[in-house]
């Protein structure tokens, strides 16, 4: 099963930002990339919608509810408009989608909170969303220390505020 499911795309008037809350629900208040929790990334207004598909080589997607996806600000700066090059998807190799995809097909948490790549795909998503910044290893490692590891589970607000 994958990490995030996305419900029905509820009918909003007003173009992609309109989603926001939905979106934010079927993230967990957690980031698609990294994720981390809203809690503990700088609370919600550190969080924004990312377009998976680039808007720019995917237009047609601008608006598709499906392609929208919560991400912390500095995931979110650090994909940018990156996609994977025609040569490597051509040999199956992308950014992971957790929405499709389980955690532990593509990666291995340490308990040291660092990440490593189990496929192409993954270690192609660490290198390119810089997976293991300093503060983010330190964090997971620090989470799985508690028994709250995002990797492996959606984390439910309530638990962290005990």
């Amino acid at each position: 099963m994958s990490h995030f499911v996305r419900s029905i795309a509820p009918v909003v008037v007003g173009g992609y930002r309109a989603f926001r809350t939905y979106v934010r629900k079927d993230f967990n208040h957690q980031c698609a990339y990294c994720l981390m929790s809203e809690f503990f990334a700088g609370g919600e207004e550190n969080f924004e919608l990312d377009h998976f598909r680039p808007k720019k080589r995917f237009p047609n997607l601008l608006n598709d509810f499906y392609n929208l996806y919560y991400s912390c600000h500095p995931c979110n700066f650090t994909k940018l408009d990156h996609w994977p090059p025609a040569e490597l998807e051509s040999r199956g190799i992308g950014l992971v989608d957790l929405c499709k995809d389980e955690f532990g097909t593509h990666f291995s948490a340490q308990t040291n909170g660092k990440w490593t790549g189990l496929t192409k795909s993954g270690d192609y998503t660490i290198e390119l969303l810089r997976l293991n910044r300093k503060h983010l290893v330190k964090l997971r490692g620090w989470l799985t220390e508690q028994g709250l590891a995002p990797h492996g589970m959606r984390i439910e607000e309530d638990e962290l505020r005990g």
